[in-house]
């Protein structure tokens, strides 16, 4: 008892460390005194040019918000910044573990662990430190994901219809955000009564895998693949920043969809010293619970099948669709965080299992 008790001081200390520096450097990036290693151009300029009038064009419901805030009088981008850092620091930590069925007096470690997690996640806090709407769509996503649970999990006819409808809500504000996080979302609500176990995930596997074949053989996956080209046509080769694989040969798409998975989902493609040190902090964590999960499969619930369906439908549209490292780290946060609440969802599940059949 006295260990674990040393073990969740330990991890609180490390949260309070993370917590200080972090509201340390942001600190100094508002002041001007840091600047954020993120290339390719600031998405938070554009916003922030789109909200003042200074830009029409937009595919996207953020700017939108931004803009309707700057014409009703209360737009200040200092202030929004602050506000999508607090909610990265401290709402998008404990939504998480109320996801993952993680409660301080029950779960202490765990607990712990999985807010450790969310804070020590370098992408998420690059892209919490101005107006990026990375932050905002992590909130809502986390939001309808709870509403899901709830739809799921309640057997009152009148509350399980409110549930659902409040779940297409979300479902329509995260393809407003981003088209293919909303197309993976509604798949997930199709298609979550599918039940697992070690040798069914292995056949769905190869399954869909002959799916994504056959649709790229007859062009269905056409304007993926084209857009993914602009990358390579785009890119600046001295830089490394994109692997290289293209979609043109539809006999070799399988093989180069394994090759674009290893590359930027579980990140096994360095081009430099900070890809090594994100794949030590994001992508290491990302593997040990991804096996974990595969292993453990046979003990998922429903919730847990429709967190997995959204993994992989959602990750094979960007997976396709994109072939920019940089913007890969960005894209993959919404499959990590799945894998992570899936790792501590299963953790309990399969105790809860094991236990009912003593």
């Amino acid at each position: 008892m006295n260990k674990l008790k040393v073990s969740n001081q330990a991890i609180f200390i490390s949260i309070f460390i993370v917590l200080f520096t972090k509201i340390l450097l942001f600190l100094l990036f508002e002041t001007d005194y840091l600047i954020l290693p993120i290339g390719g151009g600031s998405d938070a300029d554009y916003y922030d040019a789109f909200a003042k009038g200074y830009e029409d064009y937009t595919t996207s419901l953020w700017p939108i918000f931004l803009k309707f805030l700057s014409d009703s009088g209360f737009y200040s981008r200092s202030i929004i910044s602050y506000i999508i850092f607090g909610i990265h620091l401290f709402l998008l930590p404990f939504l998480t573990t109320v996801v993952a069925n993680l409660k301080f007096n029950k779960n202490q470690k765990e607990y712990f662990y999985c807010i450790l997690l969310m804070l020590i996640y370098p992408t998420l806090f690059f892209y919490s430190m101005d107006i990026y709407r990375d932050t905002v769509m992590l909130l809502i996503f986390l939001l309808g994901c709870l509403t899901v649970k709830k739809y799921i999990n309640t057997k009152e006819v009148i509350i399980k219809i409110f549930f659902f409808i409040l779940s297409i809500v979300f479902l329509f504000l995260l393809y407003g955000f981003r088209p293919y996080l909303g197309f993976g979302f509604l798949m997930a609500l199709i298609f979550w009564r599918i039940k697992l176990n070690a040798k069914k995930t292995i056949f769905l596997g190869f399954f869909y895998l002959l799916i994504l074949f056959v649709l790229n053989f007859y062009g269905y996956l056409d304007p993926l693949t084209k857009y993914r080209e602009g990358f390579t046509e785009n890119a600046d080769v001295s830089s490394g920043s994109t692997l290289g694989i293209d979609f043109s040969d539809p006999v070799m798409f399988v093989p180069n969809f394994i090759l674009s998975i290893l590359g930027q989902l579980f990140g096994l493609f360095f081009v430099n010293p900070l890809s090594v040190l994100l794949w030590i902090i994001e992508s290491f964590p990302f593997i040990f619970m991804f096996f974990y999960i595969i292993k453990n499969i046979r003990y998922a619930n429903p919730f847990i099948r429709f967190l997995l369906v959204f993994f992989v439908a959602y990750g094979s549209v960007w997976l396709i669709g994109n072939d920019n490292l940089g913007t890969a780290v960005r894209l993959r946060m919404f499959n990590y965080i799945v894998v992570y609440i899936c790792f501590f969802l299963l953790l309990g599940e399969k105790h809860k299992q094991l236990f009912s059949k003593k």
